[in-house]
């Protein structure tokens, strides 16, 4: 099952990407997108992690998200109009 998984997040990566690339036009959904496509890749390695039974990888999976969080949050604050 955790297989099917890992398969549908590879489709949605790969749909996200299409979106980010040709889809998206101003650059707060392309940010917005961007996030989404990073909260997958944290749910794809947390899935790897579960099937390699190494809890290293969910170590980098947590460090990968609040650097994600704080990413978004510093594009979003750089990106606001004063």
């Amino acid at each position: 099952m955790i297989y099917v998984a890992i398969y549908v997040l590879l489709f949605c990566i790969i749909i996200m990407l299409y979106h980010i690339v040709s889809r998206a036009n101003d650059i707060y959904s392309k940010v917005l997108a961007f996030n989404n496509l990073l909260t997958q890749v944290i749910l794809l390695i947390s899935a790897i992690s579960i099937i390699l039974n190494s809890f290293f990888l969910l170590d980098i999976a947590l460090l990968y998200a609040s650097i994600s969080f704080m990413s978004t949050i510093a594009l979003m604050k750089l990106m606001l109009p004063r």
